[in-house]
């Protein structure tokens, strides 16, 4: 009877063991996700894009896009390549949307950056404080200096989209950050683009 018991102490010994190995691998693994998050405002047009993604995660995230006609803008044998990255992926620190790395295939810089959030229709006053507080967040951390030209208007396209946007431009890039705002929904984007890349594809989609 001493035998039996031993014996199922020295069981529950050892799963309990077993279980708080699993536990301690469980929080390191947990660490190790939470460390890697990318913030997406610490993202750089013109660095390469190898400083914020390893190879596996640019080969998981790739995507090739083609225009409505079939014509192909983004792939490896093309100029530009880009990377889609959504909410759900848990890359970002932000919880946003959706992601977008564009980059040069020949150098792999990158030339442009865009996140989308999704708001409710009755948001546009919190939209627009977030388009104000990313304006400052970019200015305190010298993404955007006097260098900049700054230019803030509304526009208002032919579906009825309002585009409330705050931009600085330079002669090299340019930074938006716009409250687009449907009648059943507001979308927030915020978008950094190299000007030689924002004119290529301009072209293409205007051929």
């Amino acid at each position: 009877m001493r035998r039996m018991t031993s014996l199922k102490s020295w069981v529950k010994v050892v799963l309990m063991k077993k279980l708080s190995l699993y536990i301690f691998l469980f929080l390191i693994w947990c660490n190790a996700c939470f460390a890697n998050l990318i913030i997406f405002s610490d993202i750089k047009v013109g660095e390469k894009v190898s400083k914020y993604l390893n190879d596996q995660e640019i080969s998981q995230y790739y995507k090739s896009d083609t225009k409505d006609n079939g014509v192909l803008i983004y792939d490896k044998d093309k100029k530009y390549s880009y990377l889609l990255f959504l909410k759900e992926d848990g890359i970002f620190e932000e919880n946003y949307e959706l992601f977008q790395i564009f980059y040069e295939n020949s150098t792999n810089k990158i030339v442009g950056t865009a996140g989308v959030y999704l708001m409710d229709s009755k948001d546009k006053d919190l939209c627009l404080k977030k388009r104000n507080d990313d304006v400052d967040i970019y200015k305190i951390k010298n993404r955007i200096t006097s260098l900049f030209n700054k230019t803030q208007d509304q526009h208002t396209f032919p579906d009825g989209v309002v585009d409330d946007y705050i931009m600085f431009s330079s002669d090299e890039k340019y930074i938006a950050f716009a409250c687009l705002i449907h009648s059943n929904k507001v979308e927030y984007r915020v978008e950094e683009l190299e000007n030689d890349y924002n004119d290529y594809i301009y072209k293409i989609h205007n051929q």
